[in-house]
């Protein structure tokens, strides 16, 4: 079903988790009603689709700062001298980044290992492959709701570790144009705690956080009881009932709220250019 505020329409792509926005044109200034209007959307959909945009680095900027004030990547070789605010994921590199084949072909929530992880971020397609590519998300709210019971109150208050650097240093061992981390950028990103349920704090919703990327291990749990749980509920967040496939377009921008999403990079001809630019929203601590 669609519905319509002021030329924006409102169409559910993936049930009540993906939408996409039509009528807007992101490189104009929004009013209040009517990013009021997107908010409230992207609050009840989680993963957002604006198709047809051309955007400036400012312009994805300013629009992506009516949510909040914009993180920093810690890896500081993909951001654009420039403008700070955009990562850049390109196969070419782009403005002297280092190229990034895939970066996050794993289940991840965004930078998890913050001690305040991202509020959402907003990804927008400069260059695509005429095939492969794609991006998956998958649904956290219904990875915590479709549970079983026994499941939920094992989990109940359950504290889990994040790291960064183990899987940047795996992922830089097997790429050439991926540098280390120097000791200072590691500094940057000790690990963190989180729970393993939050609760949404704008909807009140639960939400499943934790993810195969940067979650490392359950606090107070031994290492072999820690690992099973964690590769339980992994497997169980990727059910395909859970999962939408973003088969991107150039023009595109998809935004998705970190805090009950998570996503992964697909394979696709490195003979081809990709080129993307995010920004990221800065979030609060998970609760």
């Amino acid at each position: 079903m669609e519905t319509e505020d002021m030329e924006i329409t409102v169409s559910p792509v993936h049930g009540r988790f993906v939408a996409e926005i039509t009528g807007v044109d992101l490189s104009e200034p929004l009013d209040d009603h009517r990013f009021t209007s997107i908010h409230d959307t992207f609050l009840e959909y989680s993963i957002l689709v604006f198709r047809g945009q051309t955007l400036s680095n400012e312009q994805h900027i300013a629009f992506s700062r009516r949510f909040g004030e914009l993180e920093i990547h810690p890896a500081k070789h993909w951001l654009l001298p420039d403008s700070p605010e955009i990562l850049v994921l390109s196969n070419r590199g782009e403005n002297g980044t280092r190229p990034i084949v895939n970066g996050g072909a794993y289940w991840h929530s965004d930078m998890t290992y913050m001690a305040k992880p991202p509020l959402g971020s907003l990804l927008y397609a400069i260059k695509v492959p005429p095939e492969g590519g794609d991006t998956l998300y998958t649904d956290m709210y219904k990875a915590y709701e479709t549970l079983d019971e026994q499941l939920k109150r094992r989990i109940a208050g359950l504290e889990v570790i994040h790291r960064y650097g183990d899987r940047y240093q795996k992922m830089s061992s097997e790429d050439k144009d991926r540098p280390p981390l120097t000791p200072e950028q590691l500094a940057e990103v000790p690990d963190v705690v989180h729970p393993a349920v939050r609760t949404h704090p704008e909807t009140g919703r639960k939400a499943l956080f934790v993810n195969e990327g940067f979650t490392i291990g359950v606090v107070g749990m031994p290492k072999d009881e820690s690992a099973a749980l964690l590769e339980k509920l992994f497997r169980h967040s990727v059910q395909p009932a859970h999962i939408y496939r973003h088969r991107w377009q150039a023009g595109d921008l998809v935004m998705w709220d970190n805090r009950c999403t998570m996503h992964r990079a697909t394979e696709y001809d490195l003979r081809h250019d990709r080129a993307m630019h995010r920004t990221t929203i800065q979030g609060d601590r998970p609760v």
